[in-house]
């Protein structure tokens, strides 16, 4: 999962030349301890951002159902990453056992889109979201900055040791024959 490789989106400084480079596919996620540059691409899922900036570490994950309970299935118990409201309790036990508590922790949410078109109120990016507030303010947390819903897809890259997020956004266009 983890190559080295320079990526030119910042400056090529020493350190930077040997950053991680992490792709998380859906149903990924976790607390980067060395400094990582982390990317993921997003429709109707979310990723939520943690840093810690005393440590300079971050953690993150790419979660596709809303909530463990509603979702879960026999072979899924070990599988914190594909629900929003599990991937954000492993986040934070991650870093708890790490000694930071989630007062040390910047939050940014991202995602939650409707790419199709679906302009539902029950469509599934739009109950990620809620899942992901819900998650995020039973933990006492609150989101510095949000990029959420609407129909475009979304690419993010995260700097786990200085919580930078970079995104690009794309739409997605139903073929017509």
């Amino acid at each position: 999962m983890q190559s080295r490789q320079f990526s030119p989106l910042f400056p090529a400084s020493s350190e930077e030349a040997t950053l991680d480079n992490v792709y998380l596919l859906i149903g990924q996620g976790g607390v980067f301890r060395v400094p990582t540059l982390v990317q993921t691409v997003l429709g109707s899922c979310i990723s939520v951002t943690m840093h810690c900036r005393r440590r300079r570490c971050g953690g993150t994950f790419h979660a596709f159902l809303p909530s463990y309970e509603e979702f879960k299935s026999a072979d899924s118990a070990d599988d914190h990453f594909r629900y929003v409201d599990t991937s954000v309790k492993r986040l934070l036990q991650d870093f708890a056992w790490m000694g930071i508590s989630p007062k040390d922790l910047e939050c940014k949410l991202f995602g939650g889109a409707s790419p199709l078109h679906q302009h539902l109120r029950a469509s599934m990016g739009i109950r990620n979201i809620q899942a992901a507030h819900a998650a995020l303010a039973e933990a006492g947390l609150t989101v510095k900055a949000s990029s959420v819903g609407g129909d475009v897809g979304r690419k993010i890259l995260f700097r786990t040791d200085t919580g930078l997020v970079l995104q690009k956004t794309f739409s997605v266009r139903s073929r017509r024959d």
